[in-house]
């Protein structure tokens, strides 16, 4: 990553990616990702940028890996539209494709759950020591997937879960065409 535009008095940064010698090495097209994160009032905003500078076609998935600290991960409810949405379960061998169950996860084991399609939405991490982060995605991540190794203390487990904004299935992209994601974190302090 290169960095386009560092931290402004308007709290602005813009990252870049392109493909090189060794990206094509492993994927062989030519590409140009941004990702601008926004220092707003009240929120941090962030959109995810994919252009297809190749000559041809290609597809691509992707997701954004955040990971939040949390006092305790059992204590903690994520919130969001999963109740009859796709879920694959992939701690299971091969991973399991249901229905969910229920709008909230609680992370009382090991987890790896990708739920297809809930998003554009909006996703709410609640945290009894801290309150509650609404992560906000307006468009292009359709799916969400939580993920923490319950148990695994040498990982720090118990102080963190990860609740990713994805686009699981492959996005076609014709030559010079542009895919955006957006996702917002607002956060509400525990009262």
């Amino acid at each position: 990553w290169k960095v386009l535009e560092e931290s402004s008095k308007l709290g602005t940064a813009v990252f870049e990616l392109t493909d090189t010698e060794e990206t094509r090495a492993m994927w062989p097209h030519a590409f140009r990702l941004e990702y601008r994160v926004e220092l707003k009032d009240g929120e941090l905003a962030t959109t995810f940028t994919v252009k297809n500078t190749s000559a041809s076609d290609f597809s691509f998935s992707g997701a954004l890996h955040s990971y939040y600290s949390t006092k305790n991960v059992s204590a903690c409810k994520i919130t969001g539209p999963f109740a009859d949405a796709t879920k694959i379960d992939k701690t299971q061998d091969p991973a399991k494709t249901c229905k969910g169950t229920s709008n909230d996860v609680i992370v009382d084991k090991m987890t790896e759950e990708i739920y297809k399609e809930v998003l554009p939405g909006s996703v709410t991490l609640s945290d009894p020591s801290k309150g509650e982060l609404k992560i906000v995605s307006g468009g292009g991540w359709r799916d969400v997937v939580i993920w923490n190794p319950y148990g695994d203390e040498k990982m720090g487990a118990n102080g963190f879960v990860c609740v990713e904004s994805a686009e699981i299935d492959p996005v076609p992209l014709a030559p010079n065409a542009t895919w955006e994601a957006t996702m917002s974190l607002v956060p509400t302090k525990k009262a």
